[in-house]
């Protein structure tokens, strides 16, 4: 399958969005209306969280990148090895994280722990797509309308993708969850197949596009239009 670098780096964009903004709006009501957490257990997450969120960027940017920080380790490791390993980061944190999304709208714990575990993995998983994706528009090109195409191609992918809420109103009923059950499910489904495929496809059609004895030459030549 034959496909620009662009329109696959910007489809793993909408695969994000449509599980991110289903949980932006429902996952609140779900604990407090369905699972009807208690005030103390759901404050305690949110604390819980908020120092979970503000310490695992600069965290997981760093086990990220520690290998390549170093000037002696930079000489020694190419542009193609670094872009390689981001897909391969992103190929196992993309399905980990659909589940992740879908362990919310199931109740399998008591709602305080639930809750925790549940916000904890999410953003961790969310952070890991984040942090990767948005790193391989640095390492693939270093040409500002590349990266430019990149973007709107991200951007235009996130409002797509945006759909999903619309459509969540239609499912959406907390007296009785089992159609919005099944439209997670689907979207989590979509996400996963989607997200691992286009990674792949990716990984194809970069690899396609660069020599593995020129690896330490710009990264230009490897956006293809």
């Amino acid at each position: 399958m034959t496909m620009s670098v662009d329109v696959a780096y910007g489809s793993l964009s909408f695969f994000t969005t449509i599980l991110h903004n289903i949980f932006l709006l429902y996952h609140v009501d779900m604990f407090v209306s369905v699972y009807k957490i208690d005030k103390t257990s759901f404050w305690l997450g949110e604390m819980v969280f908020l120092v979970w969120n503000s310490l695992n960027d600069p965290v997981f940017g760093w086990i990220s990148d520690k290998g390549y920080l170093s000037s002696a380790a930079s000489k020694h490791i190419g542009v193609q090895h670094i872009v390689l390993k981001r897909l391969d980061a992103l190929l196992w944190t993309g399905p980990f994280f659909t589940i992740s999304f879908l362990a919310f709208w199931i109740q399998w714990a008591t709602p305080g722990i639930q809750f925790v575990i549940c916000l904890c993995l999410y953003d961790g998983f969310l952070t890991m797509i984040d942090l990767h994706h948005s790193a391989l528009m640095a390492d693939l090109t270093i040409s500002a309308e590349a990266r430019t195409k990149l973007n709107s191609r991200s951007s235009l992918f996130s409002v797509i993708g945006s759909g999903s809420v619309f459509l969540s109103y239609a499912f959406w009923n907390k007296d009785n969850l089992r159609t919005f059950r099944i439209f997670c499910v689907v979207l989590t489904v979509i996400s996963l197949v989607g997200f691992w495929f286009m990674v792949k496809v990716l990984k194809r059609t970069f690899l396609q596009h660069t020599d593995p004895r020129e690896q330490h030459q710009s990264p230009d030549r490897y956006v293809c239009s």
